[in-house]
């Protein structure tokens, strides 16, 4: 990504990106996020960090007055997100990442930001982790990246002048059945999306003296 991408956020102040973020349940519902944006959102949220650069999530975007009626019922008390928001965006999580390693790695050697020595070093070394990794901490590194790339895109949202809420409660196999692009993918997340029509409310956090220890 050039430096020229930035120049596109419409709110580029970092401190009111992150800390001036607020969980938002209403939005202003005729409000549409265009496709080419939301795409290049999506396109700068993944470049949030994973495990061995695997990006081990797929978004459905459920933008389609037809898709939240589908939808509806199986956010559970989340309904008034779902039915003010721009869209709703699915994160699944990719139970098989590996799968895209060669893929990946093949165009980061195409672009000239590896060699052909660490791209064969790194490929040898995944296929092994993989191979050996047990489905508990398989689960554990896909929901840790797709939580990541999850963070990432509430915060792009806010520099496009757009605001979000994280959605953890939802009915997963309803959703999984209904939206998921293969039927191995896993919903991690839904980020409702959109012009907020509330401010939110300010949380409190705990102390970091309570919260911290050094060693």
């Amino acid at each position: 990504m050039t430096d020229s991408a930035y120049t596109q956020f419409t709110k580029n102040d970092f401190a009111q990106n992150v800390f001036g973020r607020r969980s938002i349940r209403k939005f202003v519902p005729d409000v549409k996020i265009t496709r080419a944006e939301m795409q290049e959102i999506l396109t700068q949220a993944g470049r949030a960090p994973s495990s061995m650069n695997l990006q081990p999530w797929r978004f459905v975007v459920v933008d389609s007055a037809a898709g939240k009626v589908q939808l509806h019922d199986m956010v559970m008390t989340n309904t008034p997100q779902n039915d003010t928001s721009s869209a709703m965006i699915i994160v699944f999580g990719v139970p098989h990442p590996e799968h895209d390693a060669a893929k990946i790695y093949d165009a980061a050697v195409a672009a000239g930001t590896m060699s052909q020595t660490t791209h064969d070093e790194e490929l040898a070394e995944i296929k092994d982790y993989y191979e050996k990794m047990d489905p508990v901490t398989r689960a554990k590194v896909i929901s840790l990246d797709a939580g990541l790339v999850t963070m990432q895109l509430t915060l792009i949202a806010r520099a496009h002048g757009y605001d979000t809420c994280i959605i953890g409660g939802f009915n997963g196999t309803a959703v999984q059945k209904a939206f998921a692009p293969h039927p191995d993918f896993v919903p991690e997340a839904i980020v409702a999306i959109g012009q907020a029509a509330e401010n939110g409310y300010e949380t409190v956090r705990l102390p970091v003296a309570e919260t911290t220890t050094f060693a």
